[in-house]
């Protein structure tokens, strides 16, 4: 089946797939009261390359802090006048993983448990029985286990009745001659840039050392744009804004995450859990799913741990701030305001901090009045009525 072999098709959890989600829950088992469980990972592949770079600002630390390719204390954000400023980030560290990184570290870690086993195989179906799941293969069969948590089940993102748009982003690893980024200040956010129609694009630029960075060129958007228009708009902000013409190219990688207000079934059954973006995880207006990836995790892992098996939904109250992201998401679909202007409001009228607690939804309803309030009004308020209007309407499809 793979490095390590089963005795048998019959296992305490299995994991349907190996990426960053399903990776993180075996090490967050492999860390708690039920290390011993008998678990099995499910994937076409074991992640060997450097896929994709997790940007991410946190005030706690997390499982994989030990790893982390940078952290800053402080970031800069040019608004879409190109008027810049640093801000402290207090409390909250922005910080920079690499999915290289990331997958050496923890399947170095995997291998030393000999009750962790890959199966390298697609998932063909998941089917709950009266007192196991069972997950079918494409190569190797049947499986069967107490607890199944799945991280392949794809949203439907062309039910009209939601808003469904796509982060797409390409970015370039460069290295150049002089000491470009001396002051060693990531721009977290350039609105700087270009804006077009309902889109919301902007650059974010990660320094490694003095000498080298990711440039990133990031959008917020219905459909994707060619392999020409990312291109362009790279080569421009290198040439225009940052004066170089002299570096070299060291990586590249383009990536699209759903910002989607999709409701996820997180909670399929008792035994059936979805994590990853299947279950919640990515932050609809921004696209965030690490951070937000671990904190779901370690609630499951707190649940196996006490041999429960009631995981808990989230409550109406606490989806409040899904309508937030669903009202951030009207504004850009329905073209009510031009999103690089609105970010610039929000973190000009409000302590980065406070943006930061309220996009992970960990604000109160007090603190939520006043960020709400620093947004064009009238707008906001339209494409709240809206996203209400419809949730109404389809309810009662």
């Amino acid at each position: 089946m793979n490095q390590k072999q089963s005795e048998n098709n019959m296992f305490d959890y299995i994991i349907c797939g190996g990426g960053m989600s399903g990776l993180s829950l075996a090490y967050q088992i492999s860390l708690s009261k039920v290390s011993d469980k008998k678990i099995l990972i499910i994937d076409p592949e074991r992640k060997t390359k450097n896929d994709r770079t997790w940007a991410f600002w946190e005030k706690i630390d997390n499982p994989f802090d030990q790893i982390l390719f940078k952290k800053w204390q402080s970031v800069k954000i040019v608004d879409s006048h190109k008027k810049e400023k640093i801000y402290d980030l207090g409390e909250y560290s922005y910080k920079l993983l690499r999915g290289i990184d990331f997958y050496n570290f923890v399947n170095n870690h995997l291998d030393k448990f000999p009750n962790i086993i890959f199966c390298l195989d697609k998932v063909n179906n998941i089917q709950e029985n009266t007192d196991n799941v069972e997950v079918e293969t494409v190569n190797y069969g049947k499986f069967s286990a107490q607890y199944v948590f799945d991280s392949t089940f794809k949203l439907n993102l062309e039910d009209k009745k939601n808003h469904n748009l796509l982060q797409h982003f390409k970015g370039l690893v460069i290295e150049t001659k002089e000491n470009l980024f001396e002051k060693d200040i990531p721009d977290m956010m350039n609105f700087g840039v270009p804006q077009k129609d309902a889109e919301c694009r902007f650059m974010y630029v990660l320094p490694f050392t003095k000498n080298r960075a990711i440039i990133e060129f990031t959008v917020f958007s219905e459909k994707l744009l060619s392999e020409k228009e990312y291109d362009e708009s790279l080569f421009e902000y290198l040439k225009k804004d940052l004066k170089l013409t002299d570096y070299k190219i060291l990586e590249e990688e383009f990536g699209i995450i759903p910002m989607s207000d999709t409701e996820t079934q997180y909670i399929v059954s008792n035994r059936i859990i979805r994590i990853g973006t299947a279950g919640g995880a990515t932050n609809p207006a921004t696209g965030y799913t690490f951070s937000n990836t671990q904190k779901k995790l370690k609630k499951i892992v707190s649940t196996l741990e006490k041999g429960q098996n009631n995981f808990k939904k989230e409550s109406f109250w606490q989806k409040r701030h899904l309508i937030y992201a669903s009202t951030l998401l009207n504004v850009i679909k329905e073209n009510r305001h031009p999103m690089a202007e609105v970010f610039d409001q929000l973190f000009a009228k409000n302590p980065i901090s406070q943006v930061f607690k309220f996009l992970d939804g960990e604000t109160t309803l007090w603190e939520e009045i006043k960020i709400m309030w620093s947004t064009p009004k009238v707008k906001f308020g339209m494409a709240f009525l809206n996203v209400i209007s419809k949730k109404l309407k389809n309810s009662f499809l």
